[in-house]
């Protein structure tokens, strides 16, 4: 079972009626042992997302990536306002890793994605992993699978942008979040007019480079790595190219994800 220590920023919550409070903030409802969610700004585009480990003890822990850590902490410390929450970030005595491609208990199963295998928090340097985070970005990208961690910073896109209500992320149903009028309108009024694709490449390309179709421009390489990236795609625009898809001239093949259905 490959098996790799992801770069993360973790932070522990603890105190009176943690779950509520969170709960009032993300697009997610709390699961019992790990939700996939984000905090979203009032225009309802990503701070940061992350997922949502509960401890048997009953505290939470935020996973994140490393570059939100310091938006995260400073927008969850303003929410909290009064309410009796200590706030911590303890990425100094835990490493989160990635498993995938095999069998075992370890760890709990990616809520996004089954295929993307498991994620384990543990005491800093328990295991030796043999495998690289690079690694684990190729598998995530042959999965169709958009991540933070490479593919987009904060406060850039959407929810949807990004597949999260494709990928068990936003709960339109449940009470009230940050943001929550603005994706929630454009999920009931509106087509969703750009999402993130896996592409496979067939020259070289960057982050940054456009996708074009008849000389139009259709999508924008959001991360590259190993002749794969994923890109940002107007489908809209997509759907009405009548020419091959092109990256720098050279063909490109956009991958249609196989996600799971929402319960």
């Amino acid at each position: 079972m490959p098996i790799c220590r992801l770069d993360r920023t973790l932070i522990s919550l603890k105190g009176d009626d943690v779950a509520g409070f969170l709960n009032g903030l993300i697009t997610n409802n709390l699961n019992s042992n790990l939700t996939f969610a984000a905090l979203l700004t009032p225009q309802g585009k990503i701070i940061a997302d992350f997922f949502i480990h509960v401890h048997p003890d009953g505290y939470i822990v935020l996973e994140t990536a490393d570059k939100f850590a310091k938006v995260l902490l400073l927008r969850l410390k303003m929410y909290k306002l009064r309410a009796k929450i200590d706030i911590e970030d303890v990425s100094d005595d835990f490493d989160v890793y990635a498993l995938w491609n095999g069998q075992g208990d370890i760890g709990l199963t990616d809520p996004r994605y089954t295929a993307l295998g498991q994620r384990y928090i543990a005491e800093s340097g328990s295991l030796s992993p043999e495998h690289s985070p690079e690694d684990y970005d190729l598998h995530r990208l042959k999965l169709g699978i958009p991540d933070s961690t490479w593919d987009f910073g904060t406060e850039q896109i959407f929810p949807a942008d990004a597949n999260m209500d494709l990928l068990h992320g936003v709960d339109y149903k449940k009470g009230c979040f940050i943001g929550q009028e603005v994706v929630s309108r454009m999920h009931r009024k509106t087509e969703v007019r750009k999402r993130m694709r896996s592409v496979k490449l067939s020259g070289q390309a960057a982050a940054g480079d456009a996708l074009k179709a008849g000389g139009r421009t259709v999508g924008t390489l959001k991360h590259v790595r190993s002749g794969i990236g994923m890109a940002l795609v107007r489908l809209d625009r997509l759907t009405s190219a009548h020419d091959s898809v092109l990256v720098n001239d050279m063909p490109v093949e956009i991958l249609e994800p196989n996600y799971e259905p929402q319960s």
